[in-house]
């Protein structure tokens, strides 16, 4: 019969306050499960809600793409991203676009300039031909969150294929998520 456990690596059992500390531990594990059964809809336990959000005068067609915001998720922290809201708009934020004037895209790590090897486009939010969400409606609650380190740089860029440049057309577009502790 083969041994259950090596003997490089015995199982490890706790005994008087040792056990009494880890069950405890493992009641606080529980109750947090219990507190936050989806992540993509309500806050994690000890979380702030934020939104990052920005906007931008309507650039140029046919430029590379524009910067409208980014966030940082500040060091030691993680931020789980569960709204998205971009979207094109004139005087009085009534919306405008037909869909593949404007491209969108969410990143992360992607700098202003040059390139950087872990940077990336967020996966199905490269060039979204369509706006998501309006001042008007509010943003899009996203079916999973998308979770962010201590540090990582989360922004919105844009290209303009086909909308009237300048003002009074702009691109808004806002982060909605919660940031908790790493």
């Amino acid at each position: 019969m083969a041994a259950l456990y090596s003997t490089a690596n015995p199982p490890r059992y706790a005994g008087g306050p040792e056990s009494t500390k880890a069950a405890d531990k493992l009641r606080q594990i529980q109750a947090r499960r219990d507190q936050w059964p989806f992540p993509w809809s309500y806050a994690p336990p000890e979380s702030e809600r934020r939104n990052p959000n920005g906007f931008i005068v309507m650039p140029a067609q046919g430029v590379t793409p524009v910067l409208v915001f980014q966030y940082k998720v500040p060091s030691g922290l993680q931020f789980e991203l569960t709204e998205v809201m971009f979207c094109s708009v004139t005087t009085g934020m009534v919306a405008i676009q037909n869909p593949g004037d404007v491209l969108y895209t969410i990143s992360r790590n992607v700098p202003l300039v040059g390139i950087a090897p872990q940077g990336f486009a967020i996966a199905d939010f490269q060039d979204v031909a369509f706006p998501f969400g309006d001042p008007t409606h509010g943003p899009v609650h996203l079916a999973r969150s998308e979770n962010f380190s201590g540090t990582d740089v989360v922004s919105l860029y844009i290209t303009n294929v086909g909308a009237t440049a300048g003002a009074p057309n702009y691109v808004v577009g806002m982060f909605g998520g919660w940031q908790r502790k790493a």
